[in-house]
């Protein structure tokens, strides 16, 4: 079956500034989501803001620019454009001809703002993997204890306190000359028939997003990216379309200062430093209310989304971890392994709070898991077909089968099920 990748990477491009602050309006104001009077104030507000800020020298980092401060410039390095996408969605190459694109976009960015960075360092802190299939043909597995490594990873999920975009900002970061605001204010009057002092809570309310999502330059450290995540508030069932689901500006750290004076470019990536800062963003963006899809994280990385989800299946595995992620927390896509690690605790003999502890998940989630392994259990050792299963629990039949064949795996008859279930004392 052929992959449609126009489908694939369409909520990329929708998840823009302009297509949040849409939705935003939709959500608290008398616009429809696809409002084109809506787009229009958008898009004027953010335009007259832009151009009043390129005349004060103010500097800004969009949404998915990576911030680096290279030998005393500020940069910001797109490491992801619609542009990106025409070789794939072309049928002209694949995702290695797009990060060529990206290579030569933010080498353009460096001979624009005159940052003196060697070739050989911007791909090391752009793609550093490539660096390693071109030296090392795969990547270098360095010799480690999976006992260390899992202990080090858990004390850095524990630290891991990021300050969201709003906390960053200041007084002086949520406003704009008021001469603009009334002209703008105006502008929100006539386009959207709207009183005057809804049009004024729309402009600053329209700027404030902007300049939440796309923070100063002052307001970033070296090696951060700010980004439009999706929210773990967002309703899948609901927004089935992802233009209209909702979103979280979020800001990550993709290199600190000490991964930096490693010299990516100099020394190879080891697939533990790649799972830590995988696993680091992910926990970031989470505990800034945002989820970051395989597709995020592949441009983020530069690397393919079959590589970060295979990454991150073997860190859940190996620390017995969950990673938030969409399919993890809002139960979208295929993957089973938060639940299989949860099943496999709880057999294990471990009670609900102390598996929420060790995954990172909450005590309801967890219940909720094991709640419903052990209803699907019962009514298989009562022979229950599949498809009423999932009418009596009012669950999903693909859930359904993912839980009978966890079953499948863990009891080998119906005497070992039994034995569960008298353990917790249910009587059959």
């Amino acid at each position: 079956m052929a992959v449609n990748h126009r489908n694939l990477y369409q909520p990329l491009v929708e998840r823009s500034l302009i297509n949040y602050q849409i939705q935003y309006l939709a959500r608290n104001y008398d616009f429809g989501k696809q409002s084109r009077i809506a787009a229009l104030i958008v898009q004027e507000v953010n335009s007259q803001i832009e151009k009043v800020e390129r005349e004060l020298g103010i500097h800004r980092i969009h949404p998915f620019h990576l911030y680096l401060k290279w030998c005393g410039v500020k940069i910001g390095l797109p490491l992801f454009l619609p542009e990106y996408l025409d070789p794939i969605l072309n049928g002209i190459g694949d995702f290695r001809e797009s990060s060529t694109l990206v290579i030569d976009q933010c080498r353009k960015v460096c001979e624009r703002t005159k940052a003196r960075i060697k070739d050989i360092q911007l791909v090391g802190l752009i793609n550093p993997y490539s660096l390693v299939r071109a030296r090392y043909k795969k990547f270098c597995s360095e010799q480690r204890s999976t006992t260390s490594f899992q202990t080090n990873l858990r004390n850095e999920i524990d630290n891991i306190k990021p300050h969201a975009p709003i906390d960053r900002i200041d007084a002086m970061d949520i406003g704009a000359p008021m001469s603009l605001i009334n002209e703008l204010t105006r502008f929100v009057e006539y386009e959207g028939g709207l009183g005057h002092t809804v049009a004024h809570h729309i402009v600053q309310e329209l700027i404030t997003l902007r300049n939440i999502c796309c923070p100063r330059t002052r307001h970033l450290r070296s090696g951060e990216i700010p980004l439009l995540a999706t929210s773990v508030n967002a309703h899948l069932s609901e927004e089935v379309a992802t233009r209209f689901r909702r979103l979280t500006p979020v800001i990550l750290t993709v290199w600190t200062q000490e991964e930096r004076d490693y010299h990516p470019w100099e020394n190879p990536i080891t697939d533990g430093m790649l799972k830590k800062r995988i696993v680091r963003v992910c926990f970031e963006a989470y505990r800034q209310n945002g989820l970051l899809s395989l597709m995020d994280l592949q441009w983020i990385f530069q690397i393919s989304a079959r590589k970060v989800s295979e990454l991150i299946r073997a860190t859940q595995k190996e620390c017995n971890i969950i990673v938030p992620t969409p399919g993890t927390v809002l139960d979208s896509g295929r993957s089973i392994t938060h639940k299989e690690i949860i099943i496999n605790l709880y057999l294990q003999g471990y009670t609900v709070r102390e598996i929420a502890k060790m995954t990172y998940h909450s005590p309801r989630a967890v219940d909720n898991y094991i709640g419903t392994f052990e209803s699907v259990l019962i009514l298989k050792l009562y022979g229950i077909p599949e498809k009423l299963m999932a009418r009596i629990l009012r669950k999903g039949i693909s859930l359904i089968e993912e839980h009978l064949e966890l079953i499948k795996q863990h009891f080998k008859s119906e005497e070992d099920i039994k034995r569960l279930i008298y353990m917790k004392e249910v009587k059959v």
